[in-house]
């Protein structure tokens, strides 16, 4: 994450990371930040008080969950910050 703008942060998280076709993701958590535009490989988050610092990590939920998991290869499960599990995406990519 960068920090260019007082009031904005740069994600990397834009359009080949997640799908967009039904909305723009939620930041997981915070109500203070507003994941606001994207591009195709990053993000910007509204941060009207400038509390963000660099290299901070945030969770996204994409609006469509489906589209989102094809651009990935693995599924990982977190629970209480710790990861729980990984599952490949087995369906994605080259088949033949």
């Amino acid at each position: 994450m960068s920090h260019a703008k007082a009031d904005q942060a740069v994600v990397d998280a834009g359009l080949k990371a997640q799908s967009m076709d039904s909305g723009l993701p939620l930041v997981f958590g915070r109500t203070d930040i507003e994941y606001v535009n994207c591009s195709d490989e990053h993000g910007v988050v509204s941060d009207p008080h400038g509390i963000l610092t660099i290299n901070e990590k945030l969770k996204l939920v994409p609006g469509h969950c489906d589209p989102t998991c094809n651009l990935h290869d693995w599924y990982v499960g977190v629970r209480g910050g710790k990861v729980e599990v990984i599952w490949p995406i087995s369906a994605r990519g080259k088949v033949y």
